[in-house]
């Protein structure tokens, strides 16, 4: 099981480009695939090809890829600029100071952070020319964020099949306050007429055909059948080898809906006690099963 948040990171140095390149990539959870990639403004036309190399590894979820493209540090253009650009720049920048009003004194570190801003890249290759270096650094990126994506999903599982088991003791103890239910009816109806002063015996008619009414009504067998079916189910896709996210996600409402149901048909304390605590331990369910693939 794969949890839809994670980070891969990986670099590749080209040689013979004398260049360097790191891929970054990021996930969160969400409802679709939304892929978004950055890379260097200079390359056009790689947002198919880096989205379909992408794309297999994700069902759903934000994906944010950055690729950098950088001169390697044994590049002998490692210090090259791009003079005339800085220069134009400082010119610009003193001309939008003055505008402004205010003094404008360039420092080291605004040069520094000025040549690598606008830093010569006439020189970089077209990603087609890297497109086997660039597939291998995706490769070792999605290699990364899939083990962090599965360590946090195996976390997930665990920490899920508590909760389910959590809820059958709930389901299990509901099962058993309702089978007494009908007889506890019973009794308190039969004290209530003795309190009236309505002498009726257990096997009157009316006696029995108003407990009938009540079994029939309070009857939660099927409701307390399909809570057990929906957590072998939930506990099935757990395990599978695909993903079941959404389909834990429509489980959760499903079982909040028979709790619903089993506690509008009984008006035992104990059950209604029961039927909120499950609900509350289901919310904590469904809020883990958002971060699911």
């Amino acid at each position: 099981m794969l949890s839809m948040t994670g980070f891969g990171r990986s670099s590749v140095d080209v040689a013979g480009a004398g260049v360097r390149i790191q891929v970054e990539i990021h996930s969160v959870n969400r409802k679709t695939l939304d892929i978004q990639i950055s890379a260097p403004r200079e390359w056009s036309g790689h947002e198919a090809i880096f989205s379909e190399w992408i794309g297999g590894a994700f069902q759903r979820g934000r994906v944010n890829v950055q690729v950098v493209v950088e001169l390697a540090k044994d590049s002998s253009d490692s210090l090259a600029m791009n003079t005339e650009a800085m220069a134009l720049t400082l010119n610009d920048l003193k001309a939008f100071a003055q505008a402004q009003g205010f003094d404008f004194t360039p420092d080291s570190s605004l040069v520094l952070d000025l040549a690598r801003s606008v830093k010569d890249k006439s020189s970089l290759p077209s990603w087609k020319e890297l497109k086997e270096s660039l597939q291998e650094a995706f490769n070792a990126a999605l290699t990364d964020i899939s083990a962090m994506r599965l360590q946090e999903g195996a976390a997930l599982a665990d920490d899920l099949r508590e909760r389910i088991a959590e809820l059958e003791v709930f389901r299990k103890q509901i099962e058993k306050n309702a089978s007494g239910s009908t007889k506890r009816y019973r009794n308190a109806l039969l004290e209530r007429l003795k309190q009236l002063e309505l002498e009726l015996d257990v096997s009157d008619e009316r006696v029995l055909k108003e407990v009938a009414i009540y079994a029939d009504r309070s009857d939660i067998s099927e409701e307390t059948t399909r809570l057990r079916s929906h957590f072998e189910q939930f506990l099935g896709f757990l395990s599978a080898d695909e993903a079941t996210g959404r389909k834990m996600d429509f489980l959760c409402q499903e079982i909040h809906r028979e709790f619903n149901t089993t506690g509008s048909k009984s008006n035992d304390i104990e059950i209604t006690r029961l039927v909120i605590e499950g609900k509350n331990a289901l919310e904590r369910i469904r809020e883990q099963v958002q971060n699911i693939e």
